[in-house]
């Protein structure tokens, strides 16, 4: 028997809007019961505010059941209770180490914002994992946009929750404004939520495209001891760079050596291989995206990017490896400094992401189709550029790799994640923005 196509329909989707927000309504109101009453009876803020979103979450978790059962999903009570649990603990580990940490609004309001984010995006992933196995012909389904809707509107959720309480707080007594910031908040996350759903229910069938559109345009090109060559006149200046941060102590040889030997020197290379028309731009990652894309994959790239960069040492306490073995020398020139800082840091974001994004994409697609493979390889790629920094700088710097190569093979174009690479530099090098603020620690 043949199985039965999910389609939705225009009229479905402010039914699916409609109900998602009620829910998540209904699940604010229970919430923020659970919160009046904790409070009643003197529990610990902490553990009042576990009780209070975890309460939300089940309730939350619950909406999507009854959604996913109404447009044709075919969920069990085990799969009901496991969503339901899920959403839970993504509630309330959001809010759980917003207690381990302190320091100014604005810091507090960018940590709220990573914290929600980062558990709603499991949330979201779990719920779309379950959707892909649960609706008919939905198992290729393109779920990365909505797990993004679901993680970003959590954490947007969380931001203006705090935000709409302390400016409440100016005018109605504590307990009704912060009531009012969350049902704000879980209002926020019930609309996403619905449009999450409604994306993944619209999303086509995504296998193999990002192989396609690269072999489309690669399969006249060069043969492949050539693309080795390539790869190795490529990558190879990267690596033997590192070699200047143990050895050159003058900021001015240092200098000197970066920009002609992992500036210039590839970027040369690129354009002559564009110029002969041995390759083409495309291969190498310059591709036009809408500007919806283009800013989507900027602030996805730069927020995840900085995250990682400012709290990734903090998980890699406690593992053994190696020590830097040298660093840049400082910069005593102010002028040298800022123009290192911008021209050289937009230079080294450019030629990074052709070599390790662009041309690595085009290169391994060429061996292998697993998308997984490809961002393993071109992480550690990438990481291992920066191994006269230790072991831990390599880990931290492959795993912001890693986050640029899902993002690249999800739009070919790697202007949006240039940008988002120089933000990432700018913010650990310029000290123009306080690092502490994105720092948990």
């Amino acid at each position: 028997m043949a199985e039965k196509k999910v389609k939705l329909k225009l009229a479905d989707t402010p039914i699916i809007f409609f109900y998602s927000v009620l829910g998540w309504a209904i699940a604010g109101i229970v919430g923020t019961t659970g919160m009046l009453l904790t409070q009643l009876y003197g529990v610990p803020n902490r553990l009042a505010a576990q009780i209070t979103t975890g309460i939300t979450g089940l309730a939350g978790g619950l909406t999507y059941s009854i959604l996913i059962r109404s447009t044709g999903g075919m969920i069990s009570q085990k799969d009901v209770l496991s969503l339901s649990i899920v959403w839970a603990l993504s509630c309330i580990l959001g809010v759980t180490p917003l207690f381990f940490t302190s320091g100014i609004p604005l810091k507090m309001m960018v940590l709220t914002f990573y914290s929600f984010a980062i558990f709603g995006a499991l949330g979201g992933i779990f719920t779309a994992y379950m959707m892909r196995s649960l609706y008919p012909n939905a198992a290729s389904r393109d779920f990365i946009p909505s797990v993004i809707m679901w993680s970003f509107s959590f954490g947007f959720a969380g931001v203006a929750s705090g935000i709409v309480g302390e400016g409440l707080q100016m005018f109605l007594p504590a307990w009704i404004a912060w009531s009012i910031a969350y049902e704000a908040m879980t209002l926020i996350i019930g609309c996403a939520g619905g449009y999450a759903i409604v994306q993944f229910l619209r999303a086509k069938n995504h296998e193999d495209r990002a192989f396609e559109a690269i072999n489309a345009c690669s399969s006249s090109g060069e043969k492949n001891n050539h693309r080795i060559i390539v790869l190795i006149l490529l990558l190879f200046p990267f690596y033997l760079n590192d070699f200047s941060d143990i050895h050159v102590t003058d900021w001015r040889l240092w200098l000197f050596i970066d920009y002609v030997a992992v500036k210039l020197f590839p970027l040369l290379v690129v354009f002559w291989l564009i110029r002969t028309k041995k390759m083409n731009p495309l291969e190498f990652g310059f591709n036009i995206s809408s500007i919806t894309s283009f800013l989507v994959v900027f602030f996805i790239g730069a927020l995840s990017g900085i995250f990682i960069e400012q709290n990734g040492y903090l998980f890699m306490n406690g593992i053994r490896g190696y020590p830097p073995l040298g660093r840049m020398p400082e910069i005593t020139s102010p002028l040298w400094r800022w123009i290192d800082l911008t021209v050289g840091l937009l230079m080294v974001s450019i030629v990074e992401e052709i070599v390790f994004r662009g041309y690595l994409l085009t290169f391994l697609s060429r061996y292998t189709k697993s998308a997984l493979t490809i961002i393993g390889i071109s992480a550690l790629a990438f990481g291992f550029i920066h191994w006269s920094g230790g072991f831990q700088k390599v880990i931290v710097t492959s795993a912001i790799g890693g986050v640029f190569m899902i993002l690249y093979l999800r739009t070919y174009s790697l202007p949006a994640i240039i940008l988002a690479h120089f933000a990432v530099n700018f913010v650990n090098f310029s000290e123009v923005i306080p690092k502490s603020l994105f720092s948990f620690y």
